[in-house]
């Protein structure tokens, strides 16, 4: 039978819609090649326990720093602990003491010392020492952690890794201090005025912080304790059943 011309043109087309429509249904329905990989698996995540300890630390931040007579010194200095570790309590001390007094029964000229310390970000604290002292300046940094908790990881040191990460960090904290001093002796006696040129101060830290130790939970012993627990059971009723049978054959 021959086909007209516009016939010939519908059944082309026609048959290359057909051919279309075939590759998409198979592009649809083929496996993405590229999600899925030979060996691929989704790792196997275990339960990991870690506690913290506390620990105690010192630094010395100036041994013999010296304070000009009526003068302001200004500097900062950061406190650091281990990675991973949370630093709760710092204790900034000073230790002084007037090198130039005088008076036997009544020490006399006096200097009087004023420091200002706060952690960068908040509030400072002020504080008056006169002739002599161990001026103390508590902050806290951050709360206390709590004794024990769980993590979910692939090995111990993915579970480190990921407890560093969560806690980055929180290890470390910056102060600014400021320390002005003013001298004792009266300008009425000039040659100890002048004999008078300032003070040392010793400045250092005393502070606390937490690390953790990591262990692997004891979920599956927990599960052989049970599941030897049940086969026991299993075997006294497999033995008492087999006892029972004997008996009704027996009479």
């Amino acid at each position: 039978m021959d086909l007209k011309k516009n016939d010939k043109l519908i059944l082309i087309v026609g048959v290359f819609i057909l051919i279309i429509a075939a590759i998409g249904v198979a592009i649809y329905t083929s496996p993405d090649t590229e999600d899925i990989k030979a060996g691929d698996t989704e790792p196997d995540y275990k339960i990991f326990t870690y506690s913290w300890k506390q620990n105690n630390g010192e630094i010395t931040i100036e041994d013999s720093l010296f304070i000009s007579k009526n003068t302001q010194y200004s500097d900062s200095f950061t406190v650091t602990t281990p990675t991973g570790s949370i630093l709760t309590d710092v204790e900034v001390q000073i230790n002084w003491a007037d090198d130039e007094t005088y008076g036997l029964l009544i020490t006399k000229g006096e200097d009087t010392l004023i420091a200002n310390i706060g952690q960068q970000g908040s509030e400072s604290i002020e504080e008056t020492s006169t002739g002599n002292g161990n001026m103390t300046f508590d902050f806290k940094v951050n709360d206390n952690p709590p004794l024990t908790d769980y993590i979910e990881a692939e090995d111990k040191m993915d579970a480190e890794m990921i407890i560093d990460d969560m806690y980055m960090g929180e290890n470390t904290a910056s102060f600014n201090f400021e320390v002005g001093l003013e001298i004792g002796e009266r300008l009425l006696r000039p040659l100890k005025y002048l004999r008078d040129k300032g003070d040392e101060i010793e400045l250092k830290t005393k502070y606390t912080y937490y690390y953790y130790e990591v262990e692997e939970s004891d979920e599956d012993e927990e599960d052989d304790k049970t599941t030897g627990n049940d086969d026991g059971y299993n075997a006294y009723l497999g033995e008492f059943y087999k006892n029972l049978c004997y008996g009704k054959g027996m009479i």
